[in-house]
């Protein structure tokens, strides 16, 4: 006979264990798609976008009465190539692993990789500004503000050394949220309104709007976005960018993206495939601005 006080340790084998719905992970944000040019290719146009141009312009020239003017001009092209490509994700399940749990694990996995397919399109277009030869800032240097406002007279002027063409607007920032932060600090702290003669100011202006809304907002007339899913590399330095809607091109194909499921009687199970087509690249490096800058997680 069991004596003494009896406690949950002793009922154990009855208790019963509660299983919460599952949460799924938060996905960070894509958007780069509508910040940059788009073309379509139609089924049976191949996988090559042939984009020509014009590079050189004419020149006209002073001439003298009664002088033959001989001096005729031609328009050469030049022809970039982008191409697209295949992306794509598996997923396997068996029918015991549907079965045995109550959360609705096809819808699931379909919607864990579309997403996966829209993360990989968005980490491509990001990869395109490490590709920019122009550089405004620095690896280990906090990023500064009027960094934009560099890059957008500059893109306008084009009356630099090399440069003929001035970048068509509209121009965006993308930077890191740890770039942004820097923006922050550098705008103002809240104690910055001190004055030794007449106490506290009011704060107002950028630095109230920064400071009161905590959001991201234009600067110098230049749309700024940030992106989480900016690499961050091992010296902590990420690489944003300032660029016209015209430097990078995104190339789409009828296969947005295509799910197929194929049953496998034999391994008894379901076979999950989705894939998409597309190409993405850089048209004109003038027309863009890459900013390195430090990325370190802040802590004051």
């Amino acid at each position: 006979m069991a004596t003494g006080l009896q406690t949950t340790a002793d009922i154990a084998a009855v208790l019963s264990t509660v299983l919460s719905p599952a949460r799924e992970v938060i996905e960070k944000p894509v958007f780069l798609e509508k910040m940059i040019s788009h073309v379509a290719l139609k089924d049976g146009d191949g996988t090559t976008y042939n984009w020509p141009k014009f590079p050189t312009q004419l020149s006209a020239q002073a001439l003298t009465e009664g002088v033959r003017l001989d001096n005729p001009q031609k328009l050469i092209p030049t022809s970039q190539q982008f191409t697209t490509s295949e992306v794509g994700i598996e997923i396997m399940m068996t029918d015991k692993s549907l079965r045995v749990t109550p959360e609705p694990m096809r819808a699931r996995a379909g919607r864990f990789a579309g997403n996966a397919m829209k993360r990989k399109k968005e980490e491509d277009i990001l990869a395109l500004f490490a590709g920019l030869s122009r550089d405004l800032g620095s690896a280990g240097s906090a990023f500064s503000p009027t960094d934009l406002n560099v890059a957008k007279v500059r893109l306008q002027a084009a009356a630099e050394s090399g440069v003929t063409e001035a970048a068509p607007g509209p121009y965006f920032a993308v930077l890191h949220p740890f770039h942004w932060h820097d923006v922050n600090v550098s705008a103002a702290t809240l104690g910055s309104n001190l004055n030794d003669t007449t106490g506290y100011l009011p704060i107002e202006g950028i630095t109230e709007e920064l400071i009161r809304k905590g959001e991201v907002i234009p600067l110098y007339g230049v749309p700024v976005a940030t992106h989480a899913l900016m690499d961050i590399d091992a010296s902590d330095d990420a690489v944003g960018a300032v660029f016209s809607k015209e430097a990078f091109l995104y190339i789409s194909t009828s296969n947005t993206m295509k799910t197929e499921t194929e049953r496998d009687k034999n391994l008894r199970a379901w076979d999950m495939v989705i894939t998409s087509e597309y190409g993405v690249g850089e048209v004109e490096d003038d027309w863009g601005f890459k900013i390195t800058a430090d990325a370190t997680a802040p802590t004051s």
